[in-house]
């Protein structure tokens, strides 16, 4: 039987995964001048923010302690650096850059849930969910490319 401890360690680096999402796309509207990005971005932020509660709702459920704090990122990780990364491209509020960095971070955002749902050890009823969030992301994903290519 998978311990516990296993669970909330894939759910606390999901919550990790929508912090960095979150500050990343907070930092995205501070310094866009476009009405259309801003409006997106701030969408992807609440959708971020939901996610957090919900992975963090399953993290208490089975006795874990989420990881709450919105400044606790997963600085190892390459969606972190991606968000860094978003950060830096709005240095010259350069949309295609921005969009170009925002696309990386999505696709190691979905690279992240899809690693998580393929564990063995979460169960059924919470992939079920991750797969909904998963399913989100990708729509997030499509929104931004078509942005990009526009």
């Amino acid at each position: 039987m998978i311990k516990n401890e296993e669970i909330v360690e894939s759910l606390n680096d999901l919550v990790k995964i929508n912090n960095d999402r979150i500050m990343g796309y907070e930092k995205a509207v501070e310094d866009t001048e476009d009405s259309e990005l801003d409006s997106l971005f701030r969408h992807m932020i609440i959708q971020s923010q939901n996610f957090r509660s919900q992975l963090a709702d399953h993290i208490v459920r089975i006795d874990g302690t989420a990881v709450w704090d919105a400044t606790s990122t997963d600085a190892s990780s390459k969606i972190h650096r991606a968000w860094i990364d978003v950060k830096a491209a709005f240095t010259g509020k350069d949309s295609d850059a921005v969009l170009s960095s925002v696309e990386f971070g999505e696709n190691a955002a979905i690279e992240a849930y899809e690693d998580a749902i393929e564990g063995h050890h979460i169960p059924a009823y919470i992939k079920e969910q991750l797969q909904g969030q998963l399913s989100e992301l990708k729509g997030a994903l499509d929104k931004i490319k078509a942005m990009h290519k526009g």
